[in-house]
């Protein structure tokens, strides 16, 4: 059995409203991935879906932020057609004072 590489294209759109607080609108499209069983592909199995979503950080200290994103099945050909909604907690470590040494 042989599958075919998936090839994808995904896009970001993205816009700061002030330091560290901003809102970025996503895209992508993956297709292909189609399967072979001993040299005879098998059409049923080709993959042609996208998702779209939205990503957007609030921050909380100069260090930490929340971040919420959500994402849903804009076309789904083949595979799973769900909505995604996660919230984490951003922790960074840029800006830190280099230690004297």
């Amino acid at each position: 059995m042989t599958q075919r590489p998936i090839e994808a294209f995904e896009r970001h759109l993205s816009y700061d409203f002030k330091l560290r607080l901003g809102l970025s609108l996503d895209g992508n499209f993956w297709m292909v991935g189609q399967t072979s069983l001993n040299g005879v592909e098998n059409p049923l199995t080709r993959q042609r879906n996208s998702r779209i979503g939205a990503t957007g950080p609030v921050p909380l200290t100069k260090h930490q932020a929340i971040k919420s994103r959500f994402s849903d099945g804009a076309y789904t050909a083949n595979g799973g057609n769900y909505k995604n909604l996660s919230v984490s907690w951003q922790y960074s470590w840029i800006g830190w004072p280099k230690a004297a040494l």
